[in-house]
This record gives structure tokens, C-alpha cells and sequence, in this order.
């Protein structure tokens, strides 16, 4: 049997406002990155199959 996941903490005071200000700091990946993720995406479809 699975182990239960326990619940994530709520956030408060300055936790919560360094969250909120990571969130906001909208950081574009790299065209690098993005060629990347692409190439792997293909990859990773290639090894899937659906035969219903």
C-alpha cells in the first residue's frame, strides 16, 4: 500500500510574500532551453503507443 502524501504548509508572513515574489518575476526560458524541452518532447512521443 502507498504511503499517504502529507499536506503541503501554508504559507504565511514573509514565507508567503518571497512566494508571491517569485511568481511575479515572469523569467522566459532560454531559445536554448526551449530547442531542448522540444527535442526531449519528441522523444519521450516516440516511445508512445496507443492502441485502443
Amino acid at each position: 500500500m502507498a504511503k499517504p502524501i502529507a499536506p503541503t504548509p501554508e504559507l504565511h508572513d514573509q514565507a508567503a510574500l518571497d512566494f508571491i515574489a517569485e511568481l511575479e518575476k515572469d523569467i522566459k526560458a532560454s531559445e536554448e532551453e526551449k530547442k531542448r524541452v522540444k527535442e526531449e518532447a519528441e522523444i519521450v512521443k516516440s516511445w508512445l503507443t496507443f492502441n485502443f
